[in-house]
Parts: C-alpha cells; sequence; structure tokens
C-alpha cells in the first residue's frame, strides 16, 4: 500500500499550483540582469543534467541604475533625445553618425544618472530614424502611430529593443 501511495503521488506531481499573482498596476519596467552573478549550477541528479547559470545581461540598459534613471527623467528619454535632436544637434542633420553621437551626449547630459551606452541606445535610433526620413513623423511625437510606424518599417525599433535589452519602444502605456 506504501508503494501504492509513493507512485500515485510521483504521478499527480507536486507543484503544479500556478504561480501566485502579483497586485499592483505600476508601469516599471521589469528589474535588469545586469550587474548579477548569476546562480551556482546545480549537481546533476541521476541521470539528470546539472543545472544552469543565472540570467546574462540583455542589453546596455537592462540594469538597475538605467531603470531607475529612464523611470525618473522628467519626461521620457525618447522625447528627450528627440528635442535633443531638434534642438541641439540640428547642424549634425547631414551626417547620420555625427548626429546620432550628439544625440547619445546630449541624452546623457539631460539625464545625468543614464550611462553613456544606454544613452547610446537612443542616439542610434535618432540617427537610424534620421537615415530612414522618419524625422518629420516624429517630429510632434516620439511615440505617435506616424512615427513609431516609420520607425518599424526601417527596422529601427527593432536594433533599439536589442540595444537597450528591453522590450518594446521606450513609449509609455
Amino acid at each position: 500500500m506504501k508503494w501504492f501511495l509513493v507512485l500515485a503521488l510521483g504521478l499527480l506531481g507536486c507543484g503544479d499550483d500556478p504561480p501566485p499573482t502579483v497586485s499592483g498596476g505600476g508601469t516599471r519596467v521589469p528589474g535588469g540582469t545586469i550587474g548579477e552573478t548569476g546562480g551556482t549550477p546545480g549537481a546533476g541528479g541521476s541521470g539528470g543534467a546539472g543545472g544552469a547559470g543565472g540570467a546574462q545581461p540583455k542589453g546596455a540598459c537592462d540594469n538597475g541604475s538605467d531603470l531607475d534613471a529612464i523611470e525618473a527623467a522628467e519626461q521620457s528619454v525618447r522625447d528627450i533625445a528627440r528635442n535633443c535632436g531638434l534642438f541641439v544637434c540640428a547642424a549634425s542633420i547631414g551626417n547620420a553618425t555625427a548626429y546620432g553621437e550628439c544625440v547619445e551626449g546630449c541624452v546623457s547630459e539631460r539625464v545625468p544618472a543614464l550611462s553613456t551606452d544606454c544613452a547610446g541606445c537612443y542616439g542610434d535610433l535618432e540617427s537610424c530614424g534620421l537615415a530612414s526620413l522618419c524625422r518629420f513623423q516624429c517630429q510632434g511625437s516620439t511615440c505617435s502611430t506616424l512615427c513609431l510606424d516609420c520607425l518599424n518599417g526601417a527596422d529601427c525599433l527593432t536594433a533599439f529593443e536589442e540595444c537597450r535589452g528591453l522590450p518594446g519602444d521606450g513609449c509609455a502605456g
């Protein structure tokens, strides 16, 4: 009878309960993984393989300090980058590389807690938008349908997500 009970528990399994839900409606981007040391591999069981190490960094902005800086900025970093492009870096419009570097520097200056690498993602996005002729669609709002459609069509947002290591287009909501 004891063996029957052990077999029944083994077949039914333990831990099939769904994960607990967390209440709250905050919009904070999920926490990053840069700076973590990773987990310790597990020992192999009978016929099993060892466990995997911890998660690897995803991108330039996927860390606590950059996430905090993005969240604490007085306006969206996308809008800050656009304003840098419109008002500070306009003289570099003829050179997409110089324009992107100018926007990166301006974003770093206006969001000083943001890392240079993360600010570079915003400069690269602005540079891509300029090279893809999205500047006018994005001039009024970086999160307008016209702007996002243009940037998506040019694969600028895909590169932006990969650079930042964060999902989405950087627009709120």
